[in-house]
């Protein structure tokens, strides 16, 4: 469940719908959407969501939600398919464990504090937070370096096929076309659509949906820096993934 992040907000467990758009392979603006249909017929929509903000890639404040487990049980209830069931039941297990430790007074381990912390709306604990995650994800990685002299500076460590190009060379082939659309703006695009992840740990990795459907894949980086290690991630088109976007980005733009 590394990639469920729950806090704990006024006594009631809850999760952003960035993170449900991001696992069920959704577009967040979409997700949004869904939300806010509900609240003029849902009585209780004040119990079940509250009004949010989050940062998009240029640091702007774009409206989110945050919903506890009967939010998100209802607005998951219309996602389907294995791959929906499984995160659902990920979500439930998440809920169940982190409200039995709010009834029991139960101390939260340190990786569950850091979780909830990220939710914060200090930037400074955010990214200690994160940075902290990072270190103790890393932690065997770590060790070995420090063995190994010279120490790595930089390793690619997930393969990838040979017929993937970068979304770089991909923006400059369809700049042919769209000459004003290039690369940062497809890329932020494609987060802000959810093809992309844009939460914090796992910007610009390609959602489960894009790697399962064969139209993306992604290099996972792996930098070291004044003793700490860095995780970040590239993602690449598959052949038919340029096929995919271009038609994609053409419905959008004309």
């Amino acid at each position: 469940m590394s990639d469920i992040f729950l806090t704990n907000e006024n006594g009631q467990i809850v999760t952003s719908s960035r993170d449900v758009a991001d696992n069920f392979g959704k577009a967040h603006d979409k997700v949004n959407r869904s939300i806010k249909a509900l609240e003029k017929d849902v009585a209780n929509f004040g119990e079940m969501f509250i009004h949010s903000t989050v940062k998009d890639s240029y640091g702007r404040e774009q409206p989110c939600y945050l919903m506890n487990r009967d939010g998100f049980s209802l607005i998951v209830m219309g996602f389907t398919g294995k791959k929906a069931l499984e995160w659902k039941l990920k979500y439930i297990n998440a809920f169940n464990l982190m409200e039995g430790k709010l009834k029991s007074g139960n101390q939260l381990t340190e990786e569950e504090k850091l979780k909830l912390q990220l939710f914060s709306k200090d930037a400074s604990e955010v990214a200690y937070a994160h940075n902290r995650l990072v270190e103790l994800a890393t932690a065997p990685l770590n060790a070995k370096i420090e063995e190994q002299k010279p120490k790595v500076e930089f390793h690619d460590t997930v393969a990838v096929s040979e017929n993937c190009v970068s979304f770089g060379k991909f923006a400059a082939s369809f700049q042919n076309t769209h000459k004003s659309f290039g690369r940062n703006k497809i890329m932020d695009w494609c987060r802000n659509e959810g093809y992309l992840c844009s939460s914090y740990g796992l910007k610009n990795k390609p959602s489960q949906q894009m790697l399962e459907s064969g139209y993306m894949q992604y290099k996972e980086n792996t930098n070291e820096c004044n003793g700490k290690i860095h995780i970040t991630y590239t993602p690449l088109l598959t052949g038919k993934g340029q096929i995919w976007l271009t038609k994609k980005l053409n419905e959008y733009l004309n």
